[in-house]
């Protein structure tokens, strides 16, 4: 018997993750517990011994990856499958940095979420094919980014406190809501870090938090 959490904050969709592993045909009989954010999550770690969790990386309040970094710290052997939105290949090495035992994009979760959830109680890692595919032809044609032209220490306490949560996986509204600002403020921030960083993508972003230990 396996004992899954899953991590989101989409009851829906957390609830469809959950009906696909119970009702699937995998080769172990599965229980699954549900988390609805970061925070609710981590005491059921604590208290519960679980053999995969689940993460989605954009929730508010705590994202995913700040949610992977302290799972490694409490439950080093808890490996972690991470869901995003996202399919750019940048969030999913720094998942891999953070951590992560896996990375898949949510339209690609019905069809792959046995083949990864399987894959990674085996003891491996999981990528999806198109993913892994695009990371091996960067790798290969691709040469090595140069670091972005400014350090953090350039950004203000409340542009730094922005970045950390966009690395983090937090959504605009989300942050806004959190912080007491207007959307339309905080996506200011966003313009002014990315110009004071010399960011062009989020990917980039998430990337430089990531190596500097910022999340």
């Amino acid at each position: 018997m396996k004992r899954i959490l899953v991590v989101d904050d989409h009851p829906m969709f957390r609830r469809g993750l959950v009906n696909t592993l119970l009702q699937s045909p995998l080769e172990m009989s599965v229980i699954c517990d549900e988390a609805g954010s970061g925070e609710e999550a981590l005491p059921m770690v604590g208290q519960q011994m679980y053999d995969l969790a689940i993460v989605d990386i954009s929730m508010p309040g705590m994202g995913g990856m700040a949610l992977l970094e302290r799972l490694r710290l409490l439950t080093p052997q808890l490996p972690v499958l991470m869901l995003s939105m996202f399919s750019e290949e940048q969030f999913a090495l720094s998942a891999f940095r953070l951590g992560a035992a896996g990375y898949l994009t949510k339209r690609e979760a019905s069809d792959e979420l046995i083949s990864a959830v399987t894959q990674i109680l085996s003891g491996m890692r999981y990528l999806s094919r198109p993913l892994a595919e695009t990371l091996i032809d960067q790798a290969i044609s691709t040469p090595e980014t140069p670091p972005p032209p400014h350090h953090h220490v350039a950004l203000s306490k409340r542009e730094m406190e922005i970045m950390k949560r966009l690395a983090s996986g937090q959504r605009l509204k989300h942050i806004a809501a959190e912080l007491c600002l207007s959307i339309k403020t905080v996506s200011t921030y966003k313009s002014r870090i990315f110009t004071k960083m010399g960011f062009h993508t989020t990917a980039r972003l998430i990337n430089y938090a990531t190596t500097q230990n910022l999340v």
